[in-house]
């Protein structure tokens, strides 16, 4: 249930042990390989529409590229999508997860550096915050958040879309108690009530991934 990625360039060399799903498709998972990136993206697109055209697939193919590109510039490590029906519910699920290192500035041994950034978590996502809370990761010190914010709509579709329209966000910063870097791992959904249970796979993934050292077993 893990992979090895290189994390963002900015903080020091290393590596960092991802807990993912073993039939997990992540959109990084050739570093900057890009040839074997496409490869990857043709044989999903293939796989999941199979009656449609090759010249369409290819199109297809073209705008996971472009996302792949946007991504891999910005350091994100990981970027899965999950599609499958809700276990307790049936209902659809369109789930995006991203992960990436930030740098966790370091914490005299005095300062609760959980409570610090729950603090700050609560004051930046006071619209539609559900809660933050402090738990024990393998790293060390796990924070973790939901909300439900609003969705910015285009003028133009104001009236296409239902009024308050609001989406799912879920967070993990998890890092060791001194900080210094952390792996912060998102996630959002199209719909709200959805919220708890992508917030449930985020905490797994965040809370028992671990950085390693090249000779690491």
């Amino acid at each position: 249930m893990s992979s090895y990625t290189t994390p963002a360039r900015a903080i020091e060399p290393g590596y960092v042990k991802l807990c993912i799903p073993p039939d997990w498709f992540d959109l990084m998972s050739c570093g900057g390989d890009r040839e074997a990136t496409r490869a990857n993206c043709a044989e999903l697109i293939r796989v999941t529409y199979p009656s449609t055209p090759a010249d369409r697939r290819e199109e297809f193919t073209d705008v996971l590229m472009l996302r792949y590109d946007h991504l891999f510039a910005n350091g994100v490590l990981m970027h899965g999508v999950v599609t499958a029906p809700l276990p307790s519910t049936g209902a659809p699920v369109v789930w995006q997860i991203f992960a990436g290192i930030v740098a966790v500035p370091p914490a005299p041994p005095e300062l609760d550096l959980g409570a610090l950034l729950s603090r700050v978590l609560d004051e930046a996502l006071v619209q539609g915050m559900a809660y933050a809370e402090r738990f024990t990761t393998d790293m060390g010190v796990g924070i973790g958040f939901m909300a439900q914010p609003p969705v910015e709509v285009p003028a133009g579709w104001i009236a296409d879309v239902p009024p308050d329209l609001r989406t799912g966000l879920a967070g993990v910063l998890s890092c060791p108690p001194e900080g210094g870097k952390g792996l912060l791992v998102m996630g959002t959904c199209l719909d709200p009530d959805q919220v708890r249970e992508l917030a449930g796979l985020v905490a797994v993934i965040a809370g028992h991934s671990v950085f390693v050292t090249p000779d690491s077993s």
